[in-house]
């Protein structure tokens, strides 16, 4: 028997329970990198500028809060050149709230209007983080 991890992880967050697990892609690069591990809480009240984990089109994606629009949620990954596709609330999972890299926790923050301003403007320009 096979159980699929984004099941299971959807379960786990529904039910009131934290989860870890492996961040893929470079998205966003650097505050999350590829194989850091993700700890995620689930989601009561989420604002603009967390990182929240969400259930989108193309699976599982930690990416940040851009705009909330009555029941829809616009995220974009810092590293990513434009807005994701909008998710309706209830595909909002959690929140993301450190990252792990070789054995060390750091909390993942929630960024201000500033910095989700700059954040915007480097995206439209097409300048991408390594």
């Amino acid at each position: 028997m096979s159980i699929d991890s984004t099941e299971l992880i959807v379960d786990l967050l529904a039910r009131g329970h934290m989860v870890r697990f492996r961040a893929r892609g470079p998205s966003m690069h650097p505050i999350i990198r590829e194989n850091d591990y993700l700890l995620v809480e689930p989601a009561r009240e989420i604002r603009r500028g967390d990182v929240v984990l969400t259930l989108a089109e193309r699976g599982l994606t930690a990416h940040r809060v851009i705009e909330i629009a009555g029941e829809r949620v616009i995220t974009r990954g810092d590293n990513a050149p434009c807005d994701d596709d909008p998710v309706d609330r209830s595909k909002v999972l959690g929140r993301v709230t450190h990252a792990e890299r070789e054995g060390r926790q750091r909390a993942i923050r929630r960024a201000r209007a500033l910095s989700l301003r700059l954040r915007r403007v480097i995206a439209r320009c097409g300048v991408r983080q390594r």
